[in-house]
């Protein structure tokens, strides 16, 4: 929920997230006190957000929350600023998205609720180059990334199952041989955006665990725990590791910049370096295989499309990306992924088409014109925290492709609604 002002004028309820679940929920401000000074006073702890109706008439004031799929309804004293009484059910089922239930309620007595899901629900699916589906993987579910091992026999997916309720993302290994899943990080918050090592030993991810704020870490790929490789206000999410694995290139968000690329060495200080900083968006930039340049996605010209720029690091460990660049993709792009000879570069275009660019080498960047693979059906691309994102992956010879398509929708779910629940939630007319 926004936040919204108490008939006081004094204070407001708004909600607020974090990797520590507990602490998700319903929470009361005041306006006579500074950011720092705020009370921080939970209403309600909950993992989505609410709504609320101010007193009217003899009507109280009302507070409209989930609870699990079901939605509930508790009285809440204005002068008090406290819920009273106990929750009761206005309507089960009710779907959900993230922190967002599927519902509205207005002041004159009109409320608006649906079930099912808002996101996307996909399969892993593996094509060939001609477009041909091979086989398909794991289960169905969102999918908020996706890498391949760099020997093609297992993959690391954010998967989340939309019937799981509160909404919990976590990295799983899919091992294509055995035909198996097998879940990666545990605890509270989400986990997403996954990068192999070169050497298929070790996982950076980032997640929102205990800060509510999307942070580096790595794991070894024998799971063992997790370690914290980059914290900070700001969000964050991996892209890239280098050849050796002791460099990696992540996107980041600054409010005068926007979306930047930036470099953490993983040895040593750890201090991020920048890379790319406009006042355009970059971001999901990947290390060519031999580390002479970086592909990336930036909307520069009002569009999402692939760019190449040259790399090179200095002793002190840092690299401007401000040199001359060259966009390679063919009216609009997103997701760069390199073939690992350095010899190919794919992207997904906004058609759901696979695109391919031949990359001649020589010390001078050279690239043949974008052409079509294949199309796959389109999906729509994920919000991850302030980036949007395909996730998909290529194998090492680019001669197969692994790419979450989404299911055909068995349905469409109806909205219902409910007249006159204030007065007497049981005694509401549904329509």
């Amino acid at each position: 929920m926004f936040p919204v002002f108490l008939p006081d004028g004094k204070h407001f309820l708004y909600y607020s997230t974090s990797g520590i679940a507990e602490k998700n929920g319903v929470y009361i401000g005041s306006l006579d006190l500074r950011p720092d000074e705020q009370t921080s006073k939970q209403v309600l702890a909950t993992n989505f957000g609410a709504v609320f109706i101010p007193s009217r008439d003899s009507a109280p004031g009302q507070l409209l929350f989930m609870g699990e799929r079901t939605l509930m309804v508790q009285p809440f004293n204005e002068t008090l600023l406290e819920l009273e009484g106990e929750p009761a059910p206005l309507a089960e089922k009710v779907g959900s998205f993230m922190a967002f239930g599927f519902f509205s309620a207005s002041m004159n007595g009109v409320l608006v609720y649906r079930s099912g899901s808002a996101g996307q629900i996909s399969r892993v699916t593996w094509f060939d180059r001609q477009g041909r589906l091979l086989e398909e993987a794991g289960e169905s579910g969102e999918y908020w990334g996706l890498a391949l091992s760099p020997d093609a026999a297992r993959a690391v997916v954010s998967w989340w199952n939309p019937a799981q309720v509160p909404m919990s993302v976590n990295l799983w290994f899919l091992d294509f041989a055995h035909g198996t899943k097998m879940r990666f990080t545990f605890g509270e918050g989400n986990s997403q955006g996954p990068v192999w090592s070169s050497d298929g030993k070790r996982i950076v991810f980032s997640s929102n665990r205990g800060t509510g704020t999307y942070n580096l870490y790595q794991m070894q790929a024998d799971g063992l725990d997790a370690e914290a490789v980059l914290e900070s206000n700001r969000e964050k999410e991996a892209n890239s590791l280098s050849r050796d694995g002791n460099l990696l290139l992540f996107a980041t968000r600054d409010l005068k910049t926007r979306s930047d690329l930036w470099l953490l060495p993983l040895e040593g200080e750890r201090k991020p370096v920048p890379f790319l900083c406009t006042e355009f968006n970059e971001f999901d930039g990947r290390f060519s295989p031999d580390m002479q340049w970086v592909a990336y996605t930036s909307d520069e010209t009002g569009n999402n499309e692939i760019y190449v720029r040259r790399f090179h690091q200095n002793s002190a460990g840092s690299s401007s990306g401000e040199g001359e660049k060259w966009m390679v993709s063919k009216g609009r792009g997103m997701a760069p992924r390199w073939r690992k000879d350095g010899r190919e570069l794919f992207y997904r275009a906004s058609d759901g088409q696979i695109m391919t660019v031949q990359i001649n080498p020589g010390p001078v960047f050279r690239a043949e014109t974008a052409k079509p693979l294949f199309r796959t059906p389109v999906s729509a691309p994920k919000v991850s925290g302030t980036y949007t994102y395909f996730y998909w992956d290529a194998t090492a010879k680019g001669d197969r492709f692994l790419i979450p398509t989404p299911l055909p929708e068995s349905s469409s779910s109806p909205f219902t609604v409910l007249l006159n629940w204030t007065s007497s939630p049981k005694a509401a007319d549904r329509r």
